[in-house]
């Protein structure tokens, strides 16, 4: 077996789409050079006599260091690694120098190949196999960005680096900056998420609390999988568009499974439409607000634990429960009962929503309301809360206008096409989700997808589709009510809630231990300060054994839920072993306050006791 072949098999198994590519390519013109150091590094481009600058005769390029490729690689890992990622996406592998440097730093490590020609000569010079192999490699070609994408949300990576090989930059600048660009946005995915878990997710953790309870007897979407296979669906979301539909929607009910989220419902009941199914995933209070005064006995409610507690009290046919995506409530599912069934979280309900459908079996979809945009200036359907809300709370000075100007205009708007080919509005924080649409639709061909919304931001994935040609589909409305009614949910009424409580009582020891375990290991830091030398390496190794116990704690991830990005924890590189272990004391005093948090709010067994979405502690 060849160099690339043992390569490639190494990868083959697992990223069968890059491996294909890298066989299809032609070799690049590469030529392995000895380093000053001994070590191999390589020359890509015709010649191999070096200038004074060090760069090779013609037109070529060196893809590492001439003097200790090894060192200058594991330096600038150690770089990019400094803000505390525990994935480093390497634009340009080469010949693996810095790939080896960051599996040495414990991180996982996504390649990203701007060119498969490149890549085919770099893997027949040397056997990174061993490397390869290692199940926290994963790799890609660089292409538009949309598959180092997928493999970041796939990666669930707390924190990623981006590293690019200079040289490859140089010579291929598109493909590196498609791969910037996808790095660029998943960390703007992330910068909302941290903001939004430091303002918001000790709420969530009070309202998973309150709910463990009450919906353990709730069956899971699971239990729905594959059922309305072959039926067509349509997707209710709540952009300006919304409006334009709703005349046609009890026409469309006869032929369509109708799945709607939250901030639709109002305007979807205002239509005469009960919907199938009502999407309701977010904790926040206000969004909980959408369904005052909204019965819909006619449709089932699909949900999860986190969601603001009240959402139970409204009416609807019964209950269906999602996986939790927070860890608390993984924890509690995972030993109170079969898995409720996950759904796909893009940040929006939209995309939720959209993936019941998929798990479903529904095919097509047609997604009604999806804007995406600010279609003449608008920001939801009229019938939403928020735009009643701007409504009621209008004046001469301020009028309604206002709050929709000043929401397009705090996302960093811009112009992008739209389905009619015309140009309309968005911003960074819709083209995420656009974004999450277009990479779902390419990953689930089984379920062709088309946008209804003309003056909607263009979804590449999501063909527009007119309202009208959804009226030549033929009635199935029968149907559709006939396996609604056979997958009415079925009730465990005695063993769920006891489940639930032993979940939680074992949660409680294990927290208690952790917060004993974290005051231990603050004592040992501060301990390590000692000039002793003896004293010292004996609290460095209590230390060590902390980490280790911590790190295998089945809780360990309810306890860090509450944490910041790692860049926020460790506040850059450390320079000293004084920084060292004051950062470690630091980390630890916050792994003791939220185990003895976490156990607080759960031995309660209540979150909310009023107000809105404010913490206070």
């Amino acid at each position: 077996m060849s160099i690339l072949e043992r390569n490639l098999a190494a990868l083959a198994a697992r990223f069968p789409g890059f491996v294909a590519g890298v066989e299809a390519a032609a070799e690049a013109e590469l030529t392995l050079v000895a380093s000053r150091s001994g070590v191999p590094s390589a020359v890509l481009g015709a010649g191999q006599a070096a200038r004074e600058d060090g760069s090779p005769a013609g037109t070529g390029l060196w893809l590492h260091s001439r003097y200790d490729p090894p060192a200058e690689a594991a330096k600038a890992v150690d770089e990019a690694l400094a803000s505390g990622a525990d994935l480093l996406v390497i634009a340009g592998m080469g010949l693996g120098h810095g790939l080896e440097a960051a599996l040495r730093s414990g991180v996982k490590v996504l390649v990203a190949e701007p060119d498969p020609g490149v890549a085919r000569s770099c893997l027949s010079l040397l056997d990174l196999s061993s490397c390869l192999s290692d199940p926290g490699v994963s790799a890609c070609l660089c292409g538009d960005g949309t598959e180092l994408l997928r493999l970041l949300e796939l990666s669930e990576a707390r924190a990623v680096a981006f590293l690019e090989n200079p040289a490859l930059a140089r010579a291929f600048p598109e493909a590196v900056a498609a791969a910037r660009s996808a790095w660029s946005r998943f960390r703007e995915k992330d910068r909302i998420n941290a903001a939004t878990l430091r303002r918001f997710g000790k709420r969530w953790v009070r309202n998973l609390a309150a709910n463990l309870r009450p919906l353990a007897r709730a069956p899971g979407v699971a239990g729905l999988a594959g059922r309305f296979a072959g039926l067509p669906a349509v997707v209710i979301a709540a952009g300006p568009s919304l409006d334009e539909l709703l005349p046609r929607l009890p026409a469309l009910r006869e032929r369509f499974l109708l799945v709607c989220v939250d901030t639709a419902l109002r305007s979807v009941l205002g239509a005469g439409v009960q919907p199938d199914f009502t999407v309701v995933v977010d904790p926040q209070y206000w969004n909980a607000r959408h369904l005052d005064r909204c019965d819909a006995p006619g449709s089932f409610l699909v949900t999860e634990a986190a969601v603001w507690p009240s959402v139970f009290r409204s009416r609807f046919r019964d209950v269906y429960a999602c996986s939790s995506i927070y860890p608390l409530g993984r924890y509690i599912e995972a030993r109170s009962g079969p898995p409720r069934g996950a759904l796909g979280a893009g940040g929006s309900v939209a995309t939720t929503a959209w993936d019941f459908a998929r798990v479903l079996g529904c095919a097509p979809v047609f997604m009604a309301g999806l804007d995406l945009s600010f279609p003449d200036g608008k920001t939801h359907a009229r019938a939403s809360l928020f735009e009643q809300r701007s409504l009621n709370a209008g004046t001469r000075l301020r009028p309604a206008a206002t709050d929709g100007f000043e929401a397009m205009r705090g996302g960093q708007p811009y112009e992008a096409p739209a389905n009619d080919g015309s140009t309309v509005v968005t911003d960074r924080r819709l083209s995420l989700y656009s974004w999450w649409f277009s990479s779902k639709a390419a990953r689930h061909p089984g379920t062709p997808t088309g946008n209804l919304s003309a003056r909607g931001l263009a979804i590449p994935g999501l063909p527009p589709a007119s309202p009208g040609e959804l009226l030549a589909f033929p009635p199935a409305r029968p149907r559709i009510d006939a396996i609604l009614e056979a997958a009415a949910p079925g009730r465990d009424p005695e063993g769920a809630g006891a489940a639930v409580d032993r979940a939680v009582e074992g949660l409680l020891g294990e927290l208690r231990r952790i917060a004993e375990l974290a005051d231990s290991a603050v004592r040992s830091s501060e301990e390590a300060r000692s000039p002793d030398p003896a004293v010292r390496e004996a609290a460095l190794a209590r230390l060590e054994e902390a980490d280790a116990e911590l790190l295998s704690s089945d809780a360990r991830d309810v306890v860090g839920f509450l944490f910041g990005s790692a860049e926020d924890i460790l506040g850059g590189r450390a320079k000293t072993m004084e920084d060292a272990l004051g950062t470690t004391g630091r980390i630890y005093r916050g792994v003791a306050e939220s185990a003895r948090w976490h156990a607080r709010i759960l031995g309660t067994g209540t979150g909310v006791a009023g107000g809105e979405s404010g913490e206070r502690g």
